[in-house]
């Protein structure tokens, strides 16, 4: 009973002091949460001192709470989550102080702003901030004398947080986040090699459904990892809006182009492991050993493909993947060859065939000249 807490904390304040590390050592998501974290802090300050020790507002709190909230991730979403919150918050101060206005009491004129204030929380328009309606309402409510006077005073705080906690994230290292992307198609790119490699040596020895079935699931953390990248590039675009810092020679490559091969690679990686655990299923054809054995090869020559790819395109702009592909062809081109000659078991074909196209169309997919027209933005 007590030893179980104290793994968990001696875990967590080791992969606390990993990450600090990580922060202080050079660029890194670590370091860019830390200082989002400390703008976070600066902006709250700003806003109490000018609230309280310059303008000597009633509710000052009121102040650091809003700038707190509106140091986002980019400054974009700062501003469009500041608009968002900002409507909200004048809600709830005009709907606490016009209710208690007419109730003439807290406890009635709480129930009251609240059954109408919280119907913002599920409106789109107010995104998911749509919750600081209410929070407000309560808060002007059950402190101070509500008022028109006070009122003036709860929106001027209001306004003073929010540009705060915009012009802070605007001003003081305004984040980017084109790294976080570019390391998330890197990821995605040797998560694949690393699958394409691991059926590649499963399929050269022993293997079972089992074996099948765990490289699925795998494929499949594979597809979500395809996901999340979208997700990063998304947020790099997001974090180039309206931020001092985006210049355009700070835009770099748009890497949903990069992606959207890799995209369909996955895909391929899925469609292989799913026909291996059908070919592994009772009373299905079992795959014949030579084809499986030349096939491995071929996986791996995927991996070495895959590889070259990153390369030319995400790091050194490495020249060697068309001589990879070409060979990853000229493999491809032998084993079509040897299944027209009817090498391989015919009760096969049926398993031979869709791994074949498979891998054909993985290569298609990562070649240079490949259309992108087709594909899906971000």
């Amino acid at each position: 009973m007590v030893v179980r807490p104290v793994a968990w904390l001696r875990w967590h304040a080791g992969y606390a002091l990993r990450s600090l590390r990580r922060a202080l050592r050079g660029p890194s998501r670590e370091r860019d949460l830390l200082v989002q974290s400390a703008k976070s802090a600066v902006a709250a300050a700003l806003a109490w001192l000018v609230a309280y020790e310059v303008l000597h507002a009633p509710l000052a709190s009121l102040a650091p709470w809003v700038a707190l909230v509106m140091v986002h991730t980019t400054v974009y979403r700062s501003v469009v989550k500041g608009l968002q919150q900002g409507f909200a918050v004048v809600f709830g101060v005009v709907v606490a102080t016009a209710g208690f206005a007419l109730a003439g009491d807290r406890t009635v004129a709480l129930i009251v702003v609240l059954l109408v204030t919280m119907p913002l929380v599920n409106l789109r328009t107010f995104g998911d901030q749509g919750i600081y309606g209410p929070l407000t309402a309560v808060l002007v409510v059950t402190s101070g004398q509500p008022s028109a006077h006070a009122m003036g005073w709860r929106l001027l705080e209001t306004g003073l947080g929010m540009a705060v906690g915009v012009l802070v994230n605007a001003l003081i290292l305004p984040p980017t986040h084109l790294r976080d992307a570019h390391e998330a198609v890197t990821g995605v790119a040797e998560e694949i090699a690393g699958q394409l490699d691991r059926l590649g040596d499963g399929l050269a020895g022993e293997w079972d459904v089992n074996d099948a079935r765990d490289w699925l699931r795998r494929s499949d953390d594979l597809r979500a990892r395809t996901e999340d990248a979208w997700s990063a590039i998304r947020r790099g675009r997001e974090s180039m809006r309206m931020n001092p810092r985006s210049r355009p020679g700070r835009r770099g490559e748009d890497l949903s182009a990069v992606l959207l091969p890799l995209e369909v690679v996955a895909k391929q990686t899925q469609g292989i492991c799913r026909t291996l655990v059908d070919a592994a299923e009772e009373g299905m054809p079992d795959p014949d050993p030579g084809f499986l054995a030349v096939y491995a090869e071929m996986l791996c020559h995927g991996a070495t493909v895959v590889r070259a790819y990153r390369r030319r395109r995400l790091d050194t702009g490495a020249p060697d993947l068309p001589a990879v592909l070409d060979a990853a062809r000229e493999h491809s081109g032998h084993l079509h060859g040897r299944l027209r000659a009817d090498e391989f078991r015919l009760d096969g074909w049926l398993i031979h065939g869709p791994l074949l196209i498979e891998i054909d169309r993985m290569l298609t997919g990562l070649a240079d000249d490949q259309d992108l027209s087709y594909g899906r933005e971000p």
